[in-house]
């Protein structure tokens, strides 16, 4: 029994010396690997550990601001002229008045200026028209839309208070006005008035009757706005050419007042001539009677008052073969050729060769008659179209420049003032018609400059 539980034994330690010769083969194997390793690669060096410096805090530097370009206004532009350096002119009237007049007056000087538009305006010129309504607000509105559009200069309004209306817009955005009104109290301060103050016409007719003898001027006409701007014109004019108003009479009213007004003007100054010696008068040229209470009768009136004033004086013995009666731009009327006792009387207007030239070119493109004032639009548009080919554009040293302009109705030039100065002919009426008893000048005078 012992040999074999001794060979169980030997079997187990010999399997256990296997197990442990294995093990050891393992470990040595294993010693071996590494030491085969470190013969051939070396371990890299550990990385240096970099500590960042502290953060340097810097007070914020405050940055100016860009400068902004302020955005330049460009105004009305059409989409045909966008390449053109355009001129605008607005040109305000009272398309939508409550008075059909008005509104028939406003087309007439919006053709006017249209028609100078195309005679003389170069092509980047813009005419921009705006409705005043026939109100001053409306003409405020018509005003500050112009502003808007870019306007380089106005043309308008009508009449006195919208023209006082827009000029305060117009002013504040130093945008010149050339106006209509003859309201002078609106003038002045970049507003011009192209218009025929009666001021002028008298001043014209009172120098001239002056040069052929008058000293002695009476006044008969209406006591309104218009016939008391005649009276105080007759005064001042008659004094600086050393005569005076010797009488005067006013009246308001129709027919009846201005026939008690004649009366009052001759009552007991004049006698009837006889036959002989109105036939007698007729065959000189009139020379002022130096024993004439008054010489000439200035007569403010125009139309059928006029026709009928004139037969009432002749009826009170002032007879136009002893007296000279002078009249104003209101006797500019051919209908008043039909009536007698204006043959012979005086007026200053302006120059007849021009002014038929524009009415025949008005007539021709548009198949009508101008108005009396629409040869004002076309002078207005004219001298834009002039000052936008200037080196001074629209400012006001070139609108006042002292040579003047020549228009439709003549010569013309504006004062500092506003107001405008006018080389006006004298005319005498004529049965066949009016003849030019002295032409208008076609130049100023240096010593005439204001």
């Amino acid at each position: 029994m012992l040999p074999v539980f001794k060979s169980r034994i030997a079997l187990s330690l010999d399997t256990l010396a296997q197990s442990r010769a294995a093990r050891c083969l393992a470990v040595i194997g294993l010693v071996g690997t590494l030491a085969a390793c470190g013969t051939t690669q070396t371990a890299p060096p550990p990385q240096p550990v970099i500590i960042p410096p502290a953060p340097v805090i810097e007070e914020p530097v405050e940055q100016e601001p860009e400068p902004v370009e302020e955005p330049v206004a460009v105004g009305l532009m059409p989409p045909h002229m966008a390449d053109r350096d355009i001129a605008r002119v607005a040109v305000l009237l009272p398309f939508s008045a409550d008075n059909s007049g008005a509104r028939s007056e406003a087309l007439r000087l919006l053709r006017a200026a249209e028609l100078a538009l195309f005679e003389r305006g170069s092509g980047n010129l813009l005419l921009i028209p705006k409705d005043t309504q026939g109100t001053p607000q409306g003409a405020r509105s018509a005003a500050l839309a112009a502003v808007e559009d870019g306007a380089d200069i106005i043309v308008g309004p009508l009449f006195g208070p919208a023209v006082e209306a827009a000029g305060q817009v117009a002013r504040q955005a130093d945008v010149p006005v050339i106006a209509f009104t003859t309201d002078t109290a609106v003038a002045g301060d970049g507003v011009y008035l192209m218009s025929f103050p009666p001021e002028l016409e008298v001043a014209r007719i009172v120098e001239y009757a002056t040069r052929h003898g008058v000293e002695r001027f009476a006044y008969l006409g209406p006591q309104n706005r218009y016939g008391m701007a005649v009276y105080s014109a007759l005064e001042n004019n008659a004094a600086l050419t050393g005569g005076y108003v010797a009488a005067e009479s006013f009246y308001t009213g129709d027919v009846e007042a201005m026939a008690r007004a004649s009366a009052r003007l001759a009552e007991g100054v004049f006698e009837p001539l006889t036959p002989e010696e109105a036939d007698e008068l007729r065959q000189q040229d009139w020379v002022p009677d130096p024993e004439a209470p008054f010489q000439a009768v200035i007569l403010p009136e125009g139309g059928t008052r006029l026709r009928s004033l004139g037969p009432l004086l002749i009826s009170q013995a002032v007879d136009p073969l002893v007296v000279r009666f002078l009249g104003t731009g209101l006797w500019n009327d051919p209908d008043l050729l039909r009536e007698p006792a204006l043959h012979g009387g005086w007026f200053a207007g302006p120059d007849l060769d021009a002014r038929t030239a524009f009415e025949t070119a008005y007539e021709t493109n548009f198949g009508s008659e101008p108005s009396r004032i629409a040869s004002l639009a076309y002078d207005a548009m004219s001298l834009a179209a002039h000052l936008d080919g200037g080196e001074r554009g629209f400012t006001r040293e070139a609108i006042e420049e002292d040579q003047g302009f020549l228009g439709a109705d003549g010569l013309f030039r504006f004062r500092e003032t506003g107001l405008i100065e006018r080389g006006l002919a004298i005319y005498e009426m004529r049965s066949r018609g009016l003849r030019e008893i002295e032409p208008a000048p076609l130049t100023f005078e240096p010593e005439d400059a204001f």
